[in-house]
């Protein structure tokens, strides 16, 4: 079973992903992105949200969830810092033995995963002598402007005081913070776009292909199964459905709304849908689902399945056929939820 979600979000006045402070300016991120036109491509630099955001925001939602589930998490992963089993120094920490060969690779990943589902489910890599690479069973990246609306993207530093009135006059004395105290925020609006995957049939399952592998670290994981993909499903409805995602939220909370979402579930293949950089990304992933089944049947996979969920918003896709319409972006990800717990 495999999961991929794709949406268009308008976000207004976001301050989601700062990178650096220059003075008393608080830079958003921004990155080049290839815009097509007529004769040819052009670069425009615009305001995102990385990968790397949005992912931390998802183990930490793992994190939240695994302790109401009683699931296994690691003592760093417990503080939410990710830095996932990088050392002979975490391993020993954390109660793992290191492997002293290559045969016993396979042995540290799985007491690994027995000791912490958020590098089950988001990967690690242990860079020792024999290192232990596991694959990350969720996948995302940056938050782009769509490309085809990358004109409706802007950038603008908002200037702002923080005063303390009953200080103004005061000089000299040191260690106090000034009375005005002027700085910049810089903050984005867009309609974005970005895409989750999730493997649900790659958690609780080693990446090692080699090795020997202890039975009672096996059947652990997989007694845990069931209850880790459903861990994995819970911290998935809170990422979308509460946005929670991103830096300086407090303040500047932005004016998020979804204007559109698809959604594919896949059984027996792995299918991707495609970003939401126009309109035409659902009807896209539909003729792109279609295509993708009727050459996997002339292959030999006559048991591959995939279901296509759409929330649509922007009315972009009343013409397409061969799908499951939803009211809200929440009723995706629960029909999401409704066909892997009848298969798992």
């Amino acid at each position: 079973m495999y999961i991929s979600i794709s949406s268009r979000m308008l976000v207004n006045l976001e301050s989601l992903n700062s990178v650096e402070t220059v003075g008393a300016l608080v830079r958003h991120r921004t990155a080049p992105i290839s815009i097509p036109e007529e004769d040819g491509y052009r670069i425009k630099f615009v305001p995102v949200i990385s990968g790397e955001s949005i992912a931390h925001a998802y183990q930490e939602l793992i994190v939240d969830e695994a302790i109401k589930m009683n699931l296994p998490i690691g003592k760093y992963s417990a503080k939410y810092e990710f830095i996932k089993y990088a050392d002979d120094g975490i391993m020993k920490e954390e109660g793992i033995e290191v492997p002293k060969m290559e045969t016993d690779i396979l042995r540290a990943e799985l007491e690994v995963l027995n000791k912490d589902v958020v590098a089950d489910i988001g990967g690690f890599l242990f860079a020792g002598n024999y290192p232990v690479k596991r694959t990350s069973r969720f996948y995302v990246g940056y938050m782009v402007p769509a490309i085809y609306d990358v004109d409706a993207a802007a950038l603008e530093a908002q200037f702002h005081v923080r005063m303390v009135p009953s200080k103004v006059g005061v000089r000299g004395e040191r260690g106090r913070a000034p009375p005005q105290a002027p700085y910049n925020i810089e903050v984005a609006s867009a309609l974005y776009t970005f895409t989750f995957n999730l493997d649900v049939d790659g958690i609780a399952v080693p990446s090692t292909k080699f090795g020997e592998a202890p039975n009672e670290l096996l059947n652990k994981l997989a007694e845990q199964k069931k209850d880790r993909v459903i861990l994995a499903l819970r911290a998935l409805a809170k990422l979308f459905s509460g946005n929670e995602f991103g830096a300086k939220r407090t303040r500047f909370l932005p004016n998020m709304e979804y204007k559109s979402m698809v959604a594919a579930f896949s059984h027996g293949c792995r299918f991707n849908v495609s970003p939401g950089n126009s309109k035409k990304y659902i009807s896209d992933t539909v003729l792109r689902a279609k295509d993708y089944l009727d050459t996997l049947k002339k292959l030999g996979y006559n048991n591959a399945e995939i279901r296509i969920i759409v929330y649509d918003a922007e009315d972009a896709s009343s013409e397409v056929e061969d799908i499951e319409r939803v009211d809200t972006p929440e009723a995706v990800i629960r029909r999401l939820v409704d066909l892997v717990l009848e298969r798992l």
